[in-house]
Order: structure tokens, then sequence, then C-alpha cells
């Protein structure tokens, strides 16, 4: 029922102005509301930002976010956090002595030479590794309710490694390369001369030993006056052509796959100690009716260069089976994750809709999230290779607190523990970590437990106004060491039986420090207020590692897309104020 109206009597001028002043006053706490109502409708939103905070989607309202990022790095952060190229993991001075084949030249060649340990290298490997990676996340976020939130991400990832492998260059020298004689019938024709020669004096001076023991002829007397060392010469002599005819190969035997590089300080041991025993057998036969009792030296190999190279690993004949040292790309679906977001507090009010907070507001949430190990791991036969996840079950937990400095500047933190299942993988199990290559028979499924993770992460924001913000960004990570358990008993390609200790694999605990910033456009605030057609945000970001142990040095730049799309009404919109 209305109220009836207030009449003034006719004639009174008083009340008359009395009735005109409550008019006014009401008129303009009237349009003194309506203002104060219209100037906290277009205060200066929230502008969330790239970087993770407490925030919850709205209720019935699905996130959906596009972040392409662009990684780079070609350094790496060693255990002491010192600086190093990435390609030192591929990188040595004395290449070859864990390769097949290779150890068991050792003693032939001690014979050949008579050193113990004679000098057994492929020669010097330098690498140089650039690694380029393209990530693109694709997040899902949908408000429940008020508090409870659920979320998804699903990485996809392109990884560019480009490698330069360069051999011989610098370093001691190469003293093994790929028998010449197991390809060409001239390299087989000098062996059997120099075998059969030496072969030749050897009877010869064993059956001079048995004449002389029983004559005095003058042609004994060099054997008779040194029975000792003429029976030590035939013994020598003997070892010698039988280690030459395994080593290098004649028409009758097959020599082994790596022979000493021609010119080598190996190879020219080997010619030295020819030229010895040839002098032996004339200082105990005298000199032969023609030549020499030793004609020749054997064929020597030439020092690899990047097509041998590419043999070596990824030849049959060797048994390493790697993929050759070289650029490639591959691109696979990261680790995926599935997640729930609850909200336990919040006096910021919701994101996509409220003005600013007032100084003092606080959000908090705690979150749990389920990775999947749907990532593509690295191979074990490639020592450069780049996986897009560790293929690996993890549960993680995160604590989220964003505090309200002022109206305009706040800061969120991020809380993360990551706890990473233990799995089975197949991975090629080395007797020193340092070894580069590894052979294909050492490939074997070993128990691995990667290390517990932590993440703090803090993150300043500024707002100018509806449309930007900016926010800073520093994360330390932790990781604890991997383990990789598991002995193994096989047999390597050139048929000597390993015993393998998956603990080889284990690695040191890592850490980093990360900086970063972003800046942000946005049409949430003015899709609510209706002047825009689409509710997204976009930003820029980059961040780099400033310091770590263990980890890459890696810089990345992206670009992150998030969209607003109502599932229920058009809840974004903010509601028309009835005039009062």
């Amino acid at each position: 029922m209305p109220l009836p109206k207030y009449t003034a009597p006719k004639g009174s001028f008083k009340a008359q102005c009395a009735t005109h002043k409550v008019a006014w006053i009401r008129r303009l706490l009237a349009t003194t509301a309506l203002l104060a109502g219209s100037v906290a409708q277009a205060g200066a939103q929230r502008v969330t930002g790239p970087w993770e905070d407490g925030s919850l989607a709205p209720r019935g309202v699905l996130r959906i976010g596009i972040t392409p990022r662009f990684e780079q790095w070609k350094e790496r952060y060693d255990a002491n956090g010192e600086r190093q190229p990435l390609g030192a993991l591929a990188t040595s001075d004395n290449l070859g002595a864990a390769f097949p084949f290779v150890p068991a030249l050792a003693g032939n060649l001690a014979i050949l030479t008579g050193n113990v340990l004679p000098p057994l290298t492929f020669g010097s490997l330098h690498t140089r590794v650039d690694v380029t990676q393209a990530r693109t996340d694709i997040t899902f976020e949908y408000g429940v309710s008020t508090r409870l939130g659920l979320q998804a991400l699903i990485p996809y990832v392109k990884n560019r490694v480009h490698v330069l492998p360069v051999l011989n260059d610098g370093g001691p020298g190469a003293t093994l390369g790929f028998n010449p004689s197991l390809e060409f019938a001239g390299a087989l024709q000098r062996n059997d001369l120099v075998v059969t020669t030496l072969t030749t004096a050897t009877s010869t001076l064993s059956s001079e030993l048995a004449r002389c023991a029983t004559s005095t002829d003058a042609s004994c007397a060099a054997i008779n006056a040194n029975r000792t060392g003429a029976t030590a010469l035939v013994q020598q002599a003997a070892a010698v052509s039988a280690a030459l005819a395994s080593t290098y190969g004649t028409s009758t035997a097959l020599g082994a796959p790596y022979a000493p590089v021609a010119g080598s300080a190996l190879q020219s041991a080997v010619d030295a100690r020819l030229t010895t025993l040839n002098s032996q057998f004339r200082a105990f036969l005298g000199a032969p009716t023609a030549g020499e009792w030793i004609t020749g030296s054997p064929a020597g190999a030439a020092p690899l260069g990047a097509e041998g190279f590419a043999e070596l690993l990824g030849g049959e004949t060797g048994g390493v089976l790697a993929r050759p040292l070289g650029d490639y790309e591959h691109s696979h679906v990261g680790d995926i994750e599935l997640g729930a977001k609850f909200l336990l507090a919040d006096t910021f009010g919701p994101v996509a809709i409220s003005p600013l907070p007032r100084p003092g507001a606080v959000r908090l949430a705690v979150a749990g999230v389920y990775r999947l190990g749907t990532g593509q791991l690295d191979l074990p036969e490639d020592a450069t290779d780049v996986g897009t996840g560790d293929r690996q079950v993890d549960l993680e937990a995160r604590g989220y607190g964003d505090v309200a400095i002022g109206p305009r500047f706040w800061v969120s933190s991020v809380l993360r523990f990551g706890i990473q299942r233990p799995d089975r993988i197949v991975r090629r199990v080395p007797d020193s970590s340092t070894d580069l290559f590894v052979e294909a028979a050492r490939a074997v499924e070993v128990d691995r437990d990667l290390g517990d993770i932590m993440e703090l992460e803090v993150a300043p924001r500024y707002v100018p106004n509806d449309e930007f913000s900016i926010a800073g960004l520093y994360r330390y990570h932790s990781k604890g060491a991997d383990s990789f358990d598991g002995t193994f008993n096989v047999t390597s390609a050139d048929g000597t039986p390993l015993t393998l200790d998956a603990s080889v694999l284990n690695t040191g605990s890592q850490n980093e420090h990360l900086l970063g910033f972003s800046i942000t456009y946005s049409t949430v605030r003015a899709y609510t207020r209706g002047s825009a057609k689409w509710p997204l945000e976009v930003s820029y970001l980059h961040s780099n590692v400033s310091r770590g142990e263990g980890v890459p040095r890696l810089q990345m730049n992206g670009i992150s897309f998030r969209f607003y799309r109502p599932t229920k009404g058009n809840v974004l919109r903010t509601p028309a104020t009835p005039p009062r």
C-alpha cells in the first residue's frame, strides 16, 4: 500500500520550502549512492596473469588456457654449481676404452709393442649440444562451486636437439681405427707377408737350435754362445706371430674389428718391435740370402672420420647399436596432470567479477595433483636425447597463499611437494658413469626411484588498471637424488661375461633458482560490463634459471592465452543494479 503524500497547507511559504528541501536531500542521497555503486563496479579489475595463485575459476565457468613456451639451453650447472657446455656430457679426450672388442686388444698389443698398457683410443671427441624445446601447455579449470575447482594439464612437447660432434680435433691422437684387412685384400697380403717371414725366421732359428746342440760348426757359434737368448727369441717371435694374425688378420685368420692407426704411436711401437726382432734374428742366424728375416709391416688403419664414427656407434659389428650423434627432433605428449583445488578462505572475492581487494585481504587454498606417466623418456641408445617427461606416476600436494598489500598490489605464493613413485625402465648400464656410449647388450630393465620434489614460488603482482597487470616470479626448485637398483649378468658383444650393477646410474640431488616476469592484458572486466565480446587474458612471460646444481641453464619465453567460458548461463556478466 503506497504511503500517503504529505501536503502542506496552502498559503504556508515555510511549509513549501520545507517540502522542497526534503525532496532535494533525497535526490542527493540517491545520486550519491548510485555514483558510489558505479565507482565500486568500475574499479580496476584483478587481472590474474599466467603464474599460479589460489583463485578458482568462477562457479559454472570453464577456464581454458593455452600457453606455448619456447625454451632454450646450451649450458648446464654441474654438481658444484659451475656452468659448463651441455655438450660436455658427450665429450671425451680418450674415446674407446669402454667399447666392445677394444679391451680384448690390450693383451695382443702388449705382446706386439712390449708395452704392458698400450694406449687404446679412437681419439678425442668434442660435442656441441644446443636444445630448443617448444612446449604447449593446455589447461582446463572448472569451478564446481565457490570453494571447489577441478583442473587438468595436457602438455605437448617438441624437442629440437642440435648436435655437432668433432672427432680428433686436438687432444691425444687416435691409435685405433677400423681394421682394413676386413675390407681390403691388399691389407691381407701385407699382413700375410709379415706373418709368413716371421714364421719362417722362427722355424729356422728353432731348427738351428736343435742342430747346434751337438755341433761346433762356426755357424753355431752365436747360438751356442747364448742358447738361452735364442730360445727366448723363438718363444717371443712365435707369440708375436700369433698376436699379429689375431689382431691384424691374415688370409687364414680373422683379425679384430679394430687395428692400430697407421703412423700412430701404437703402430710405430709395433713396427719398432718387428725391427728389433729382425735384428735379433740376424744376430743369431746372420743375414738371409735375400732381403731381411722379417719383411714389411702390418697394414695400419685410418683414423675415424665422421662416417667412421657414425659406423662405430650405429654399426652392427661394434655391438654399440646407438644412434649416431647429429641433429634430430621429435614431439610427443608430456606427463598429463589431473587435480582438484579447494578454497579454504577468501576475503578477495570471486576473481572474475569482484573489484580490487582491500589491504590485508587473504586467500588460502590447497590442491592435490595426480601426474600420469604419459611422457616420452629419453632414449637409452642416444647420449644426447631429451625426453618429454619422466613417464612415471607422481603425487603432488600444493598450498596457495595470496595476501593483498594494497588494493593494486598483492603477493601470491605456492608451495609444492611432489612424491615420485618408483617404477621400472630399460636403461643401458655402464661400468662407469663417465662412459659415453654403452653397448646394446647392457640394456636391462632396472628399478628406478626418482627423488622427491619441493618447490617454493613467490609472485608479486601489480594491477595499474582494469586491463593490465605486471607480475614478477621467483621459484626455488629442489629435487632429491635418483636411485637405480638391480644386478644383472649379461654377455658382451665380444663374448665377455659381464656383471652389471644399476647403482652406477644413480645421480645426485638438484636445485635451481628461477627468476621471471609477465605482462598481462585482460578483457574480463570489460566483458563483465558488456563492453567486450570475449572474456580472455593474453600474457607475455619470460624466465631464466639464474643458478643451480645439476640442472640446465634454461631460458624461456612464452605467450599465454586464457579464456573464460560460462557453462551455466552468463554468470560472468555483472547484473544490472535496479534503480532506487
